[in-house]
């Protein structure tokens, strides 16, 4: 089985100055102004959780991280072509990278691609555990899920009509809206059809996000002011720079981007590693262990049937939901329920 490698987290440097070993004897101030002109560098090892066996390296890349604005085209190019390099070198096939949306091109993802390299980000486990985790929080608030009030926006989008078919048997507010209305109204129509649930549609993205219970974001809205009025948003686009806009605006409730799993061969990583790389990280291991997950990953259209074959697959190796990632950071469902119930109840 071959090795996969996680881009590391930007920590200004220092995994990288700990693991070189001409850097780790300079000054922390001078180790970290040679820094942006490093080559990509295994930084890290990823452990089984019995320390059996050498699943994956951490790989630091700090010149993306640092000025990335300011990057020229031809440091670029150097970038990758050394993540290539140090990747062949290696025997390593798979590449994490959650947050390749922001920091790559994709010229440069086409390129990796060219190069035999599978791209993976973690966001078909992402998917799967917010859809668990959205379950979930139906059990824990007090609202019946039929007397909630749910807007999808990016429901013209294949993902967005994926939560619409999975929602729309249990409620009786649902609200859809996005680009497209001739998309939006054949969705409203099918579900119609399907459920029997009439589905607000909606251009506009305030009518479809404000004062609803939850909010599902399978794209981007361009304008509008609903940020601070709602309680839960579920954050299911790709992590790409528009993510970090909405993070910096939405700082008065609950941004889920996934759920918390554990499976029962969790990994070791090292502590600093953010929760996006060990979603990700799980995800490269099923991908390496699991033919159809493999299989699934890359040749599936997306559907409520292919979440469900993944579902299968994670109880396989005992999964365990444990709770979500808010803002980047673990809340465990007690936690969840102790925020809202303390911030949101009789409000």
């Amino acid at each position: 089985m071959s090795p996969f490698a996680i881009v590391g987290d930007y920590d200004r440097g220092h995994r990288y100055i700990k693991s070189h070993p001409i850097l780790k004897l300079l000054p922390l101030k001078w180790a970290e102004r040679m820094i942006p002109k490093t080559k990509a560098r295994l930084t890290d090892i990823i452990y089984d959780n019995e320390y059996e066996k050498k699943l994956g390296y951490i790989i630091d890349v700090p010149g993306f991280f640092i000025d990335e604005d300011k990057l020229k085209d031809k440091d670029r190019a150097k970038l990758i072509e050394d993540i290539i390099r140090l990747l062949q070198i290696n025997n390593i096939q798979v590449l994490v990278f959650p947050l390749w949306r922001k920091y790559l091109t994709l010229e440069e993802k086409f390129y990796l691609e060219e190069n035999s390299i599978i791209l993976l980000d973690g966001s078909l486990l992402r998917l799967v555990s917010l859809i668990a985790t959205v379950e979930k929080l139906f059990g824990i608030l007090k609202a019946k899920q039929s007397e909630m009030e749910v807007g999808i926006w990016g429901a013209d989008s294949n993902i967005g009509q994926l939560w619409v078919e999975f929602l729309a048997p249990f409620l009786n507010y649902l609200t859809i809206g996005g680009n497209d209305i001739k998309s939006l109204e054949r969705l409203s129509n099918k579900t119609l059809y399907d459920t029997g649930l009439s589905c607000q549609v909606t251009l506009d993205p305030n009518q479809c996000l404000i004062n609803k219970d939850i909010i599902i974001l399978c794209s981007i809205p361009q304008e509008g002011n609903f940020f601070g009025k709602n309680r839960i948003v579920i954050f299911s686009s790709s992590l790409s720079h528009e993510y970090f806009v909405i993070e910096q605006k939405y700082q008065s409730g609950i941004l889920i981007e996934s759920g918390w799993i554990l499976l029962n061969w969790d990994l070791k990583l090292p502590k600093e590693t953010k929760a996006w790389n060990k979603i990700g990280a799980l995800e490269a291991n099923l991908f390496t262990v699991d033919n159809l997950y493999r299989d699934i990953l890359l040749n599936y259209p997306m559907s409520l049937n292919t979440i469900q074959k993944v579902k299968e697959i994670l109880k396989k190796y005992g999964v365990i939901y444990k709770g979500m990632i808010s803002n980047n950071e673990i809340m465990t469902y007690d936690g969840f329920r102790r925020y809202y119930f303390r911030n949101y109840l009789d409000k």
